[in-house]
């Protein structure tokens, strides 16, 4: 049974796996890394994962309201242009774009 790592190391793996998922790491590639680089096993490496899979998780949840928001401002800002310019068709696409972001 190899060493216990530290909290700070613990938490670099699991950041490090959060970079590796948002580049499209797979299960596969992740258990073996966390084997190679750290000497965990496959149970240690899918609990890092969960909770690499939870910060991605937060952070979507987290930015969503900030991400909506910019996606109305950005759609009435087209919508504004379209109008200007006569092109209907951008304004019928971004009202079309604003009533689903927004659930409408």
């Amino acid at each position: 049974m190899g060493k216990k790592c530290t909290k700070y190391e613990k938490e670099k793996r699991i950041l490090q796996f959060v970079q590796m998922l948002s580049k499209g790491a797979v299960n596969s590639e992740l258990i073996q890394h966390a084997a190679s680089e750290w000497g965990v096993d496959e149970r240690q490496a899918r609990n890092y994962l969960h909770e690499a899979r939870q910060v991605v998780i937060d952070d979507v949840n987290h930015d969503r309201k900030i991400v909506v928001a910019e996606m109305v401002h950005m759609m009435k800002a087209v919508m504004k242009e379209g109008f200007r310019t006569g092109q209907l068709n951008s304004v019928i696409g971004a009202a079309n774009t604003l009533s689903r972001v927004a659930k409408l």
